[in-house]
């Protein structure tokens, strides 16, 4: 196994648990598994209280 499919692997269990936490409505796992997959993939959370408008 390749370190690419590794990480992979490690983001779509992370995606999987955040489609949980959103559609369980638990707001505290959800903002925790974003911010490790922002981590993961190198990019920074952003600070809560900070989000930026879809407009």
């Amino acid at each position: 196994m390749t370190e690419l499919s590794r990480r992979a692997a490690v983001v779509a269990s992370l995606a999987s648990t955040l489609s949980r936490a959103v559609a369980l409505g638990d707001e505290v796992a959800a903002r925790v598994v974003h911010e490790a997959l922002g981590r993961l993939l190198g990019l920074s959370a952003i600070p809560e209280g900070r989000a930026r408008s879809r407009r």
